[in-house]
């Protein structure tokens, strides 16, 4: 029988027509497609014609003893599969729409310089390519071919590991929409031609990139730029923002912007907005230069800040921001916001240093900013960043007495932690949470706690809240926790006069 259903599934896929069938192998690899192509006459056909080349990241690769990914030992023949077939769409006049492949070394340069100038002359449409680097940045890079500077019909480019030069005839990428860099050396004048010759990109990335001094981006060159990601661009660090050498100022359609290890000053990044009245997601990653962020815009909707270790403060006046993320190292900058109370709120707390009541009073000053926001991420490495010690609770207002959900991660594998302590904590700082979600990775556990509570009368008169889970408390249901967890989250929530029969348990971890 279950031959029959295989052989049934067979006949099926190869009496599909040949454009529906090359469409399900343009979403494999080709690895893939390939052994797909055995099935019949119908499906080889597909395959030899079809003009989607996915080798992606392993196709030259092999899972080691101890499970990374090493050059594979037949490579030399894999390069060759990779070379006939492109030779094959060559024979027969193949517009290719995606070639995408990683390889080990430049040592496969002559191959690269011939697969290029066949697949501009087959119109390639995407064209995926990573070299991976030496561990010395660009000693062994190859120089990318010049052929590919005349793809006419070229809408997305993707490079890793090549030095790119101006080449003699100027660049004709007329067509392109997606240019992504990482691990290149630019030549000096490289990136301003590209950027004045390619009037029609929408995306712009550059990661990890040496050679590039400064960026000048306008509306003339690039009026239809929707997205820039700059990221760790080495030489561009020590350029000085306000003399001009960064200008995206003029990008008025421009709605996402990624800056990492740049650096922008208070100045810079407070006018800018001005200048760039679409902006709706904004990330600031390793700018060490900012010490103030002051922001007012209608139309920004997320916000993250990661490892800006010099900030002092955030003053945000943005309405429609849906999304606030700050990764911190110990540092807790002051905030002054007026935001949406529908706003979605993510905290990761690293603490490298002994904490001190002066460190408690500023996070709970911090996370009183976000007592409207119905939902908090936190974010933590040790237990000690959240855990409030008690002496401190009794002069401190509750600072998250209107959220309602709660969801806290423990990021290190290394370290155990106290349930009964983060939650005890937890009440106190949020008092009326209707959902506490832990995310465990040292234990390998999603575990939820549920609140019910009688009513919504107010109970606490010295809190700023209508009701709070020690008076109001009607049912816990708990899930996913340890039997010795759940024993002593029954014992703390019983010192609270819960009857036993209001607390529930369901799919327990053993």
């Amino acid at each position: 029988m279950e031959e029959k259903s295989v052989d049934a599934a067979v006949d099926y896929i190869s009496k599909l027509p040949e454009p529906i069938l090359q469409k399900i192998m343009s979403s494999l690899l080709a690895k893939e497609a390939a052994q797909l192509s055995t099935l019949s006459k119908t499906c080889n056909s597909a395959w030899t014609s079809l003009s989607y080349l996915n080798f992606g990241y392993n196709f030259l690769y092999h899972k080691g003893d101890d499970d990374r990914w090493i050059e594979s030992e037949n490579i030399t023949e894999l390069v060759n599969i990779v070379d006939q077939i492109i030779a094959n769409r060559q024979q027969q006049k193949i517009s290719i729409q995606k070639f995408w492949l990683t390889l080990p070394s430049s040592e496969w340069s002559s191959y690269i310089y011939n697969w290029i100038e066949t697949l501009v002359g087959l119109s390639i449409r995407e064209f995926i390519l990573s070299v991976d680097a030496p561990d010395t940045p660009f000693s062994g890079c190859s120089t990318l071919p010049e052929a590919i500077f005349a793809a006419k019909h070229l809408n997305i480019l993707d490079l890793r590991g090549f030095k790119l030069q101006l080449p003699p005839d100027g660049i004709k990428f007329s067509s392109l929409r997606m240019l992504h860099l990482s691990k290149a050396l630019l030549g000096k004048r490289f990136i301003r031609v590209l950027c004045e010759s390619c009037n029609g990109l929408e995306d712009l990335t550059l990661n990890e990139c040496h050679g590039l001094f400064s960026l000048q981006i306008t509306r003339i060159t690039l009026p239809k730029l929707r997205r820039v990601g700059l990221t760790r661009l080495f030489d561009l660090q020590m350029i000085n923002i306000e003399n001009t050498f960064i200008d995206i100022t003029a990008c008025k359609a421009l709605k996402r912007l990624h800056l990492e290890g740049v650096g922008v000053t208070d100045e810079w990044l407070e006018d800018i907005f001005s200048s760039l009245p679409n902006l709706e997601n904004l990330h600031l990653c390793r700018c060490n230069a900012l010490k103030t962020i002051k922001i007012t815009s209608d139309r920004l909707e997320i916000f993250d800040v990661s490892f800006c270790c010099n900030l002092i403060n955030i003053e945000l006046d943005t309405p429609n921001l849906r999304r606030f993320s700050y990764v911190c190292i110990n540092q807790l900058p002051t905030l002054k916001l007026k935001v949406s109370p529908l706003l979605k709120v993510y905290l990761y707390l690293g603490v490298e240093k002994t904490l001190d009541s002066h460190w408690y009073s500023k996070l709970m000053r911090f996370l009183g900013n976000f007592k409207h926001s119905k939902a908090i991420q936190l974010r933590c490495y040790s237990e000690k960043a959240i855990v409030i010690p008690k002496d401190m609770r009794k002069n401190l207002v509750p600072p998250l007495y209107g959220t309602n959900c709660l969801h806290i991660e423990f990021r290190s594998a290394a370290e155990n932690y106290s349930v009964l302590n983060v939650l005890d904590s937890l009440l106190w700082i949020s008092p009326q949470l209707n959902t506490l979600c832990f995310d465990r990775r040292n234990l390998g556990l999603k575990s939820n706690l549920k609140f019910i509570y009688e009513d919504e009368k107010t109970c606490c008169a010295s809190l700023p809240l209508k009701y709070c889970w020690r008076h109001k408390l009607k049912e816990v249901k708990m899930e996913n926790f340890t039997c010795s967890e759940q024993q002593e989250l029954r014992n703390y929530l019983l010192k609270v006069k819960m009857h036993q029969r209001w607390l529930t348990y369901s799919r327990n971890a053993s």
